[in-house]
This record gives C-alpha cells, sequence and structure tokens, in this order.
C-alpha cells in the first residue's frame, strides 16, 4: 500500500534544539516506554523534515542518530531504448535507538512501487522527494529496508544520465552524484556521513560494458538477449561517489604496478582517443601518491570513462572516475592542454585517498578535499612528469581564478557553513578550488615540506574510511609541524578577501638599508594574515635583467621589517612573491614600474615575467593604467616573447582588451584603431611563430575570438575553404567549427550555409552544440529572440549542454545594442528561472547577463537583485558579480577617458 498525499510542510527545527512545538504523532503516544528508553527516545528532538527538495544540515545530524552500519544492494534493470529504468534498493542498517521521528529515505522525481521492511510490506508517503516510513515500522537493532522504483533517466548530465549518439544511434549511461544526485538514481540515505558498502547487479544489452567501484565477479547470458552483471560488495564510502556506467565503450587496458587499469569512450570519439597520454600520466601520478601519502591505493581497480554531456571536468566516483569529452581533442594538442588532461587525472586520483578513502562529514567541508585535490595534483606533475612548468600553470589557471573571485561582493570565507545541499553546489566556485589550492600551496613552504606530508599521511591513515572535519586535519599538520595553527585557520579559512602587500626600501653604497613589507586589506575584512613569501632581487647585467638575491621571509600585521634584506644588492626590480609561494596580491615601486616598462623582455625568468605582465593588467583593471597605453605597451613587446605560458597569458589579456574596447562608450576611431591593431598582431604571430608550433596555435586560437574586420573575416573564411594555407597550422574539424562560429558572429559570407554544409560533414554532438552557438551569436534580433525563447519556454526539447551553448553565445561584447533591447525580458524571466529550484539550469541562464559598462545597464542589475532578494545562489551571486564587475568597468572607462584627454 502507498499513500500519495504529501507530507505536511513544518518549518524545520535544528536538530540540536528542543521544545520546536512539534506534537507527538498518535502512533507514539499509543507506546509507553520504559524510563530507560524514554530517556533515549527524549534524547532525540521531535523534527519534522520540510517538504522541499534538498536536504538541509539540521536534518542531516537528526538521520546521522537514527541509523548506522548501512550496507545497500542495489538492482537496476537497463535497456537502450526507453526513457526510464527500474530498480530495487535493499538497504540493511541498524536503527540505533527507539525512533521518535519518521525515518527519510532520499528520492527525488522518481516513482515509488513499493517499500518493505523486514520482509513485510507497509505503508510509506513519497512527495516526490523522499520517502517517510512511520518509526512503529522500524525497530531498534538490524533493520532491511527494500524499496522497489522506476526513475527516468536524466538529460542534465546529473542522477543517471542518457545519452544517445547522433552518429551511430548507440546509448551510452553514466552517473554523477556531487553533491546530492544520488537519490535521482536510487532510493538512499543521501549524505556524505552514512558510509556504506555497495552490491550491485545490472541487467543490460548484450554489448554493453557495465563499470562500477568493483569489477564484476560473473555475467549471466539471460532469456532475453540481455546479460545480468554480478558485482561483490564494495567497501564503504559516500553515497555521492558511487559509480555506475554502462554502454558500448571501447576499452583500452593497462597497469599501474599491480593496480588493472581501463580507460573507456564511446565508439565515435574512440579515434581521437590517445590512450598512451592518459595511462601514462595515471601510471605517474599512482606512483607519485602512493609514495607520498604512504597508504597504498585502496579499490582494487581503476577505471576513467571519457563521458559526454558532462557538466564539468570530471569526478571522483570510486575507482571509476568519469571525465568530460571536452578533454578529448579532434586535433593535436598543445603541451598545454596536454598538461591540462594529466593535471585533472591527478586530481581525480588524489580524491581516492582524499575524499573517497577520507571523507568530509558534511558538504562544508567540500572546499578541502577539492583545494587539496587541487594542490596535490600540481604537486604530483612538479614531481613525477614530464612537465617542467607546472606552477606556472596552477598560477594562470587557480591563482588568478582565485583573485578574482576573491575581490568580488559574492567572495566568501574558504570555510563556510553550508544549510542545505542547495548551497553545497553554489560552492563549487574558485574560492573552493583555486583559493582553497593557494592557501594549502604555501603551508609547505610554512611549516615544511616534510611535516606537511607526515601530516597528511597521518591524517589519512586516522579516518580511513571514514568521516572528518577541517579541525582534525588542521591537528594533525600542526602535530606534524609542532605548531599551533588555531590563528592560521582562523585568518586564512574562516575570513575571506585577499590582501596585498608592497614594500618600501633605502639603499647605501648600492645596498639595502633597510626593507619594510606594508600589508593592507580590503576594509570590508580587515584582517591581516602571516605566511611565508620569497622577495626577488634583479638588476641589469650584460643586457640581462637577472636574479641577483631571493630573501625568504614570514610576514604579518600591518608592517614587517625585512632583516634578513639588509646588505642585499639594491634591487631595480623587486617582486614580492617571487616564484608564487603566497596568495597575496602585490603592488610594484616606482623603480621598479620603470624598469619593468623597459626591460620587460629582459627579464631572464619567465616565471617573472608572467607575473609582471599579470601585474600590469591588473593595473588595467584596477582602473589605475588606461586600456589604451596597456594595449600599446603589450603591441610593443609582446613580439618578442618566446616563453609559451607568458604568450597564452598575454593572448588572453589582448582577447579580453578587445572585448573591453567594445564595450566602452569612448570615440569610434580610436576603438576601431585600437581593435585594428590587435587583430593585425594577432594574425602576423599566427604567421611568424615557429610552423606547427604551440604559440602558433595560441595565436590562432585568440584570432578566431577577436577578429571582426573584412580582411580577417576573409582569412577565416579563406582558410575553412582550403583557399588559404598557413605552414604548420591544421585546420582540424574543431578549428573548422571556430572559423564558422566567427563568420556567423560577424554575418559574413554565406554563414549560415555554413552551419548547414558542415552539420552534413560533422553530425556528432559537439558539432550540434557548435551550431548552436553559430546560430545563436549571430547579431539578428529576430535569432537572439528565438534563442531567449528556446531557453525560457522550449528547455525540455534541449539538452543541458545545449542550452548552455546558446547562452554562453548569445551575448558577446560588440553586442550590447541587441542585450539592452531584450534587456527588460531578460531580468523579467529571472525570478521565473529561480523558482525552478533548478541549480544546473539557474548556472546557465546566469551565462546570459554580460559585463555592461554604462551607469543605465548597472541599474537593471541592482534592480533586479533588489526585487528578488531569494534567488537560487547559482543565479543571485552571478547578477551580484556583473553588477560589481560592471562597476569596474566604468571606472576603466573612466582611466581611459583620462590616459586620453593627458
Amino acid at each position: 500500500m502507498r499513500f500519495s498525499r504529501p507530507l505536511v510542510t513544518a518549518l524545520l527545527c535544528g536538530a540540536l534544539l528542543s521544545g520546536c512545538g512539534e506534537k507527538t504523532p498518535p502512533s507514539e503516544k499509543a507506546v509507553e516506554p520504559t524510563s530507560t528508553a524514554a530517556a533515549k527516545i527524549n534524547a532525540t528532538p521531535l523534527v519534522t523534515r520540510p517538504d522541499a527538495p534538498g536536504l538541509t544540515a539540521n536534518y542531516a545530524a537528526l538521520r546521522k542518530q537514527q541509523i548506522a552500519n548501512v550496507d545497500y544492494r542495489i538492482s537496476v534493470d537497463l535497456d537502450g531504448e526507453s526513457d526510464t529504468f527500474s530498480g530495487r534498493v535493499v538497504a540493511e542498517t541498524d536503527i540505533a535507538r527507539p525512533l521518535r521521528n519518521p525515518l527519510t529515505v532520499d528520492f527525488t522525481g522518481g516513482e515509488v512501487k513499493s517499500v518493505s521492511v523486514n520482509g513485510k510490506e507497509i505503508p510509506f508517503e513519497y512527495n516526490g522527494y523522499f520517502i517517510t516510513i512511520a518509526p512503529q515500522h522500524l525497530p531498534q537493532g538490524r533493520n532491511n529496508i527494500a524499496i522497489a522504483y522506476t526513475h527516468p533517466y536524466s538529460t542534465d548530465g546529473s542522477g543517471l544520465h542518457r545519452f544517445k549518439d547522433p552518429q551511430d544511434g548507440n546509448v551510452y549511461l553514466y552517473t554523477h552524484f556531487e553533491p546530492y544526485k544520488a537519490n535521482r538514481f536510487a532510493p538512499l540515505f543521501d549524505q556524505p556521513n552514512l558510509k556504506a558498502s555497495y552490491t550491485i547487479d545490472v541487467k543490460a544489452p548484450a554489448d554493453w560494458q557495465v563499470v562500477t567501484t568493483s569489477r564484476e565477479d560473473r555475467i549471466e547470458e539471460l532469456a532475453d538477449g540481455r546479460k545480468h552483471w554480478h558485482f561483490p560488495a564494495t567497501k564503504k564510502f559516500s553515497t555521492y561517489i558511487l559509480p555506475l556506467h554502462a554502454g558500448p565503450f571501447v576499452v583500452w587496458e593497462s597497469k599501474a604496478g599491480n593496480i588493472p587499469l581501463r580507460l573507456m569512450a564511446r565508439r565515435t570519439l574512440a579515434p581521437n582517443v590517445k590512450p598512451q597520454d592518459w595511462f601514462t600520466f595515471t601510471q605517474q601520478s599512482f606512483d607519485f601518491f602512493q609514495k607520498y601519502f604512504g597508504i597504498e591505493y585502496p579499490f582494487r581497480k581503476y577505471d576513467q570513462l571519457i563521458v559526454p554531456d558532462f557538466t564539468i571536468g570530471a569526478m571522483e566516483n570510486v575507482a571509476a572516475v568519469t571525465f568530460n569529452e571536452a578533454y578529448v581533442s579532434r586535433g593535436e594538442k598543445t603541451q598545454a592542454e596536454r598538461q591540462k588532461l594529466a593535471n585533472v587525472i591527478a586530481h581525480e586520483m588524489a580524491h581516492m585517498w582524499f575524499g573517497d578513502l577520507v571523507t568530509m562529514d558534511w558538504w562544508n567541508g567540500l572546499w578541502l578535499k577539492e583545494s587539496f585535490a587541487t594542490y596535490m595534483a600540481s604537486l604530483a606533475l612538479a614531481t613525477n612528469s614530464e612537465f617542467e612548468d607546472v606552477w606556472e600553470n596552477f598560477y594562470l589557471r587557480s591563482k588568478q581564478s582565485a583573485y578574482q573571485a576573491d575581490q568580488l561582493a559574492t567572495t566568501h570565507p574558504i570555510e563556510v557553513p553550508v544549510p542545505n545541499t542547495a548551497e553545497a553546489f553554489s560552492n563549487f566556485d574558485s574560492i573552493t578550488y583555486g583559493k582553497g589550492g593557494s592557501v594549502l600551496k604555501q603551508l609547505p613552504h610554512l611549516l615544511g615540506k616534510e611535516a606537511f606530508r607526515q601530516g597528511v599521511s597521518s591524517y589519512l591513515e586516522e579516518f580511513s574510511y571514514g568521516n572528518a572535519e577541517l579541525k582534525d586535519f588542521m591537528d594533525h599538520l600542526g602535530k606534524a609541524a609542532n605548531q599551533d595553527l588555531s590563528r592560521w585557520t582562523h585568518n586564512w579559512l574562516y575570513k575571506p578577501g585577499v590582501n596585498t602587500i608592497a614594500a618600501g626600501y633605502q639603499c647605501w653604497d648600492d645596498k639595502i638599508t633597510v626593507l619594510l613589507i606594508n600589508q593592507s586589506a580590503p576594509k570590508e575584512y580587515p584582517v591581516r594574515r602571516r605566511q611565508k613569501v620569497q622577495l626577488g632581487i634583479y638588476r641589469l647585467q650584460d643586457g640581462v635583467m637577472a636574479r641577483v638575491a631571493a630573501v625568504p621571509v614570514i610576514y604579518s600585521g600591518a608592517k614587517t621589517d625585512v632583516k634578513e634584506a639588509r646588505g642585499q644588492p639594491c634591487p631595480q626590480i623587486l617582486t614580492l612573491n617571487d616564484e608564487d609561494w603566497g596568495y597575496v596580491r602585490t603592488s610594484l615601486d616606482n623603480r621598479s614600474i620603470a624598469q619593468v616598462s623597459q626591460h620587460i623582455n629582459a627579464i631572464e625568468s619567465s616565471f617573472t615575467r608572467l607575473m609582471l605582465w599579470q601585474s600590469l593588467f591588473d593595473s588595467v583593471t584596477d582602473g589605475k593604467m588606461p586600456l589604451s597605453e596597456w594595449i600599446d605597451f603589450a603591441l610593443n613587446n609582446a613580439g618578442a616573447e618566446s616563453d609559451i605560458n607568458v604568450i597564452r597569458l598575454i593572448a588572453s589579456h589582448l582577447e579580453a582588451a578587445s572585448a573591453y574596447a567594445h564595450r566602452f562608450d569612448i570615440a569610434e576611431p580610436l576603438r576601431r584603431e585600437r581593435l585594428e591593431a590587435i587583430e593585425n598582431f594577432v594574425w602576423a604571430k599566427i604567421n611568424t611563430s615557429p610552423a606547427g608550433s604551440d604559440a602558433q596555435k595560441v595565436w590562432f586560437e585568440t584570432f578566431t575570438q577577436l577578429a571582426h574586420t573584412d580582411q580577417g573575416l576573409g582569412n577565416a573564411a579563406q582558410l575553412l575553404s582550403g583557399e588559404l594555407a598557413i605552414d604548420g597550422l591544421s585546420i582540424d574539424q574543431d578549428i573548422r567549427w571556430q572559423l564558422i562560429v566567427l563568420l556567423n558572429r560577424h554575418l559574413h559570407g554565406d554563414y549560415a550555409k555554413l552551419v548547414k554544409d558542415e552539420l552534413q560533414r560533422d553530425n556528432s554532438d559537439r558539432a550540434q552544440n557548435y551550431a548552436i552557438s553559430a546560430r545563436a551569436i549571430r547579431p539578428v534580433a529576430q535569432e537572439k529572440r528565438a534563442w531567449l525563447d528556446n531557453i525560457l519556454n522550449k528547455r525540455d526539447q534541449y539538452k543541458l549542454s545545449q542550452i548552455r551553448a546558446a547562452a554562453a553565445a548569445l551575448f558577446p561584447a560588440e553586442q550590447l545594442n541587441l542585450y539592452r533591447d531584450m534587456s527588460t525580458q531578460l531580468f523579467g524571466a529571472v525570478p521565473q528561472v529561480s523558482d525552478t529550484k533548478d541549480t544546473l539550469y539557474n548556472k546557465a541562464y546566469a551565462m546570459l547577463f554580460p559585463i555592461v559598462c554604462s551607469k543605465a545597464d548597472i541599474s537593471q542589475y541592482a534592480e533586479a537583485l533588489k526585487q528578488n532578494r531569494d534567488l537560487m545562489p547559482a543565479l543571485g551571486r552571478v547578477l551580484q558579480d556583473r553588477r560589481q564587475q560592471s562597476e569596474w568597468c566604468m571606472a576603466m572607462e573612466k582611466s581611459q577617458r583620462r590616459g586620453s584627454t593627458d
């Protein structure tokens, strides 16, 4: 028997509070417990779970008191044709004490066929979010809860996602559960501190491969032509990292020592996969991590699956990691792209120990596992790989995204309270990954590398197969280093914002006599921190700006007298965070600025040049240097740069500069002159860079983003048709689509026919997303309105990946006039989008909103936020960020105007 009526919605009382006013359920009133049993019952507060999506921290804490020692048996019936699948879950669990509250089982968006407890079918309630079982059906002790169910496949990359390959019609399934999506696959207690073992069996088409944490122990042939896969019980881990993947994958095999490795991809993508790269990076990572942690890999085998429509980069499912297909190129990868692949492989593998073996107790600890894996991946590559510029790439990616996020009004402490699972998802951001990883990166400098390693190893050893909190981790680090880290933890992990340091120094007889580090803090977050950095002293010698001294220093407070610097050579350039040890913004002194402007290409350290180029562009975005002045400097100096990472940085800044120039309300001839100069420079670099080099590829990628003149678009069209060729530049399938998107962006040539013809040549799902981008990016009001209507009113007809492709392309910087024509509709739909409570959809819709540079446009952001104070974080935070970034844009424009009149 089952009931369709929902539970009465009630306000949630904290799990540790009493006297909330709930009445005892009639079923419990009828029971006269003994005094001991009564004491146990009364120790647990009566809590009614909100009749709403998601899970609150308070309710999760209550349920952790109710049950323990969970083991699941999950049976799933899969096929390649239907839109739904069926399953049966048997959850064996201990009821820790007589229940005062009902027990709920998380299950979103499915249909419950039956619920049995200890072999007897019972009545239950199901509201579309969770199943409720009354206390009288669950006696104290071991219980067997069996639930039969069906559920639709997902099309948004969460739950059990179904993908049908448009090229050959094959169907592939994969799971993605973080943070609270395992219950879209099966009825489970979906919280990280209820770890369980999983015994899984799956019925699936005969030609499918089925993958989960353990390898199958037998496969039966079924009468209907399918196969029945049986997998033995796993070790204990959390629901969000439970994997189940199925489909006719191509499989490659190898080993890392005695660990079996498999790599899988769908058949039509397989010709583009280079398994040797994947296996090499995997083997190198295993070699590093097992030695570093001092703990053998705990899960027996290691599978990696490359899957379509994935909404993030990769996911650390236990022993069956999933990767976005974007990591597979349809042409030759640059070294930076290969390193990015190696990094994500190492990142996910680090989670096998830190995240999977030892797991946070609740989602407030999400940052620690992600930050740790971010840092450890780079450490693994820097220690044991072919790549020699790992920390430069860390600076380019993780560090810069963190600095940008930490200056926004939506910044937050690294460790934050997470009241519910919706908030957990909103904290997947650059603070979680970039700042957290950067802060952890400085700790080995402060504590000592070996002390840090020992602390990590002992932490993992103590909490293996269990859950832990931040204090546990910091206690182990502090004990290993013999330091009290409580103040460090408070200032770095519980306080937001980024500090800035500047230096004041005096010299006599060409030697430093005094050097002070001055530390400032934003007024909103007035905390001054302690950390260890390295000062770099540079002087010009025989035409080379060489580092003549490196001075490690621990600074703290407002001023630090750097006694170690006394007697060192007087600097011509003084860098305050040389080689990027610390997490801090730096301000160059006037003498250093003057020398950088004259001698940037003479600086021998490519890492130092990288950081100084970033510092110069920061001056632009801070409104201190006119954009046109930076453009002139870049075009005069970038041509001599040979280091690929510095080239990548300059190229990205030129792309950003072009976008800002389009946003500025400045004189048209000035705008046109600068934009043409940038395009001409980039085109020249494509043709003069070494043939086939990574530099040539980087400059070409930049060209496809900023070309706009008739000459530039004509060159693009000829490259696409084959009438023009550039020595060393291969026009692979993905590049063809990039050129087609560019030509549609500017309505050049027979742009619509290009899309139609290319889809006949390439009908892959990646091609379909490119085609959507090409159509959405056209500067035609009718196209824009049609795609906005699709996003708002026809989203059930599109996969999430397609909605994202359209949203990302709709309003590039030079099309702000079209955005303004539609802005009323865009902002008017904000509450409607937020009310869907779909985090992924809200994130996609947020991509529509651009950075603008006028008071009128900014006022729309302000008004939308004022009128909608309870937006989903995934949307509301982006609107706040765009308002602030737009205010910064106006400050940059003022700086440009001042520079133009000087």
